[in-house]
């Protein structure tokens, strides 16, 4: 009896373990459903922020990728704008070496204009005096007592010496000294420049004590025009003497007609070197 009971009371208590088995499942699935609605609501949600960040995700892709060729843009603009700078700051570089360049150019042509200027102030001087003296001595030129000509750049009153001179003598003849005298007034007005006078002779040899060759001869007749001329009343300091012998012939001395030529009294005027062209170049060197 007690066995039976004893059965009896299990049976009893495996129904109420099922029944509260059961009983736990159904709550189990019950909290089972919930958390899975719970889980569906949560994905759904998750799903749907997730599709709100793709979407986010997009936009800022392709606003980050508008940005990188607003900036590539930019950077191509900023190169060509160097670029640009570069040539410009290359160009203004050439134009200010040109135009110092330019300057320079000015400033050398202004330089060469002055000395144009004072070149041909310096001509006109020299023709001023040309004229004077033609002028002056135009009462001698048109007897053919002399000569007044342009030679070799310089003025020069010209004299042959055999109206001057004896043959093979320092003697000038008495006849000639009258008109030397007259040039030597007309030269003294000259205050501004310098005289030489200077002797030339032809090829033929001569050979005495006092004369051993036309060095001595035609510088001895030069400087004996000197002396009278300082008689006369030039200043000493505004001439000098020099001879040539034969070594500077008007013409080639074939014939006696050119050996007369040949030997001959020059009255030079002398250049001033300030009236030099180039004078000033050659003094900043």
């Amino acid at each position: 009896m007690m066995h039976k009971f004893g059965i009896l009371l299990s049976v009893v208590a495996v129904f109420a373990l099922v029944a509260g088995c059961s009983m736990y499942r159904s709550e189990h699935e019950e909290i089972l459903k919930g958390l899975k609605a719970e889980h569906g609501d949560a994905m759904g949600k998750l799903t749907q922020e997730k599709d709100e960040l793709d979407g986010q995700k997009k936009q800022c892709e392709e606003s980050l990728k508008g940005k990188v060729g607003e900036l590539d843009s930019a950077n191509a603009t900023l190169a060509a704008k160097t670029m640009q700078i570069d040539k410009l700051l290359t160009e203004k570089g050439a134009l200010n070496k040109e135009r110092q360049e330019l300057s320079a150019e000015q400033q050398q042509l202004a330089q060469q204009i002055q000395e144009l200027q004072r070149m041909k102030a310096a001509a006109d001087r020299r023709s001023a005096d040309y004229r004077r003296l033609l002028e002056k001595l135009k009462k001698m030129i048109d007897a053919g007592t002399l000569q007044v000509k342009v030679r070799n750049g310089r003025m020069l009153v010209q004299m042959s010496s055999d109206v001057v001179f004896p043959s093979a003598s320092i003697r000038i003849k008495t006849e000639a000294k009258e008109a030397i005298m007259e040039l030597a007034q007309t030269i003294s007005t000259f205050s501004d420049r310098k005289f030489q006078i200077v002797g030339h002779s032809d090829p033929t040899p001569i050979h005495t004590a006092r004369f051993p060759s036309n060095w001595e001869l035609s510088s001895q007749r030069a400087i004996e025009v000197v002396k009278l001329m300082v008689e006369a009343g030039v200043p000493p300091e505004m001439i000098s003497a020099a001879g040539s012998a034969e070594f500077d012939p008007l013409t080639i001395n074939d014939t006696p007609e050119d050996r007369t030529i040949n030997r001959r009294v020059e009255i030079v005027f002398l250049p001033k070197i300030d009236e030099l062209p180039g004078f000033d170049q050659v003094l900043s060197k």
